[in-house]
């Protein structure tokens, strides 16, 4: 039997959403400093979407090379999701069988299996507007010499 409730949250999430500091785990193992490197099957779509993902976690701060199966998985069901959605407004929702019978266009599975998916681990990542909507990013001040020196 698996566990109970809903999945804990990261660490790095938690400090963010800026829980209390008795309820953080400070002894979490890190993953090792880093971007992830985007995974060699991907074609040109799925790297425009890898690219742009990683973009936009790390300036969240939560990009780690440990991820990379993570956000390999939740490419492919972004440009799934793509795919199916093409064929779902070329053919419409409902398509007519052998027998002239009328029903649902097996794309539509597809369509929304891809997108639980997807949603599911964007959620993983903060990637949903849910997901960030507790998100507080610390603002840390620059001196002028640390702008010049960096």
């Amino acid at each position: 039997m698996g566990r109970r409730g809903p999945a804990p949250k990261p660490t790095s999430l938690r400090v963010l959403h800026g829980e209390k500091p008795y309820r953080i785990n400070t002894d979490e193992p890190q993953p090792a400093e880093g971007l992830p490197q985007p995974p060699a099957e991907l074609d040109e779509a799925g790297r425009a979407i890898w690219d742009h993902v990683v973009a936009e976690l790390a300036a969240m701060r939560l990009a780690h090379r440990a991820d990379t199966a993570a956000l390999h998985a939740y490419v492919e069901a972004v440009e799934l999701h793509a795919q199916a959605s093409v064929m779902v407004h070329r053919a419409g929702p409902l398509i007519k069988d052998r027998d002239g019978a009328v029903r649902t266009n097996p794309a539509v599975r597809v369509q929304r299996e891809a997108a639980r998916t997807m949603l599911t681990l964007a959620r993983e990542f903060g990637l949903t507007p849910a997901s960030r909507v507790h998100l507080a990013v610390e603002h840390v001040a620059e001196d002028a010499a640390a702008r010049l020196l960096g």
